[in-house]
């Protein structure tokens, strides 16, 4: 059996939300546009059937991913307080130590990291440094980009 992900409500509802309208609308579209194309024969120069079958293959590879990954998600509720130390759901800013460059990244699950957005996972090489830290704690993180080394400025829910 598969381990429970931690997810925040937020990313379960945009996961649950992305899968509902791939099966309401992307789907059914995506079938007709295949209907359409047949039309044109099954011949091997048919590039709108070949376009339809493939576009029906991501819609359905994507289908399966979403309902995988709520199937695998729990719910993790956090206290909407200032804590003392950085836990799922937190929002921890952090400074380079050797560039002064500042960042500010929340702590999620795996099914809704998005780190140009500043959410990274509790399972990567930063999120994994970063749990259970506090603020003032310096900490060095062992990437594939590199070593690199963070003082941590705040720690916030929000």
């Amino acid at each position: 059996m598969m381990e429970k992900r931690p997810i925040t409500r937020n990313g379960y509802e945009k996961l649950r939300a992305e899968l509902s309208f791939l099966c309401r609308f992307v789907r059914p579209q995506v079938i007709e546009d295949l209907c359409n194309a047949r039309a044109f024969g099954y011949k091997a120069n048919n590039l709108q059937y070949f376009a339809a079958r493939e576009r029906q293959a991501f819609v359905e590879g994507r289908i399966e991913d979403l309902r995988r990954k709520l199937s695998l998600s729990e719910i993790v509720i956090s206290q909407h307080l200032i804590s003392t130390a950085a836990g799922f759901g937190a929002s921890v800013q952090v400074e380079d130590i050797d560039s002064g460059q500042r960042a500010t990244y929340q702590l999620v699950g795996p099914f809704e990291a998005d780190a140009m957005n500043g959410r990274i996972s509790i399972d990567s090489p930063m999120g994994r440094t970063l749990l259970g830290r506090r603020t003032g704690d310096e900490v060095t993180v062992y990437a594939p980009g590199g070593v690199r080394c963070y003082r941590i400025l705040f720690i916030f829910r929000e």
